[in-house]
């Protein structure tokens, strides 16, 4: 099966969906991911289980609606992207970043800068400062992909009729149904304090992991399917120890210290 990711994304789950689809229920007529990212359990379960509604939704407004231009304007997104593709430089690179961070582009071509920056800054890192401005250095690439047009085709076909939304991952429960299908993928606990988080401006916190439980006992009351992706620490599987958790072996390609790259243990967290 062919996943049609066009961003790179810290915390990507593509390499261990093999893992992931063993802890799925049997059976999805309706899926929820309310932390998106990079999506590629999203185009997994649509092609494997083919929903027969599915709600994709992130606080990042820029990522949403890139999502939003691959599902319905992916001809007009292709050719910003062969524009930024034969035009870039480190020199572009910057002058690209700086007018993104002043909300100088805009629309389409907003998109396109999105993927444009994503692929070619350092390690494909997405990452916003307290300001929320993309502060990733370039990342000097030999000849970086900065799209796949097969890609973005197959993706735009399996997003129609898809709902995307930019909210927050709260807003969800109203349209939650008995039996639902949840997958959540959320901003780590960091394992320690350099671990990077900052896919927000506001810094992923204790109050937050709190309240990311508080939710899912709300979703857990409405009878939902719910699977929680998170670092293996020992407050979290106390948190959730009336959950069944699960442990994978991961591998992580994003670390600014080549060193800091491979296998590592995550938590899978389900109610069923």
């Amino acid at each position: 099966m062919r996943i049609p990711t066009f961003l790179k994304w810290a915390g990507g789950k593509r390499r261990v969906i093999a893992d992931l689809e063993e802890l799925f229920p049997p059976k999805i007529n309706r899926y929820f991911e309310p932390f998106l990212g990079g999506g590629s359990i999203f185009f997994f379960i649509k092609q494997k289980y083919n929903p027969e509604f599915c709600m994709l939704s992130d606080i990042n407004k820029d990522l949403i609606e890139t999502y939003k231009a691959v599902r319905d304007k992916s001809k007009e997104l292709i050719i910003f992207l062969d524009y930024f593709k034969k035009k870039n430089s480190e020199k572009f690179y910057y002058n690209i970043r700086e007018k993104f961070n002043k909300n100088e582009i805009k629309g389409l071509k907003r998109c396109a800068a999105f993927i444009y920056l994503n692929k070619t800054c350092f390690n494909g890192l997405y990452r916003v400062n307290s300001k929320n401005k993309f502060n990733v250095p370039y990342g000097k690439y030999k000849n970086p992909e900065i799209y796949n047009k097969n890609n973005i085709i197959l993706a735009s076909q399996l997003l129609k009729g898809v709902k995307i939304k930019h909210q927050d991952y709260r807003k969800i429960l109203t349209y939650i149904k008995r039996k639902d299908f949840i997958y959540l993928d959320p901003c780590y606990d960091p394992i320690k304090r350099t671990s990077f988080t900052n896919y927000t401006p506001k810094r992923f916190c204790e109050e937050d992991r709190i309240e990311l439980l508080r939710f899912i006992s709300l979703l857990n009351k409405k009878g939902a399917y719910i699977c929680l992706s998170n670092n293996n620490l020992p407050e979290i599987r106390n948190l959730y120890s009336g959950f069944n958790i699960k442990k994978i072996l991961v591998s992580r390609s994003i670390n600014s210290n080549s060193k800091g790259r491979g296998g590592v243990t995550e938590l899978v967290i389900s109610n069923y």
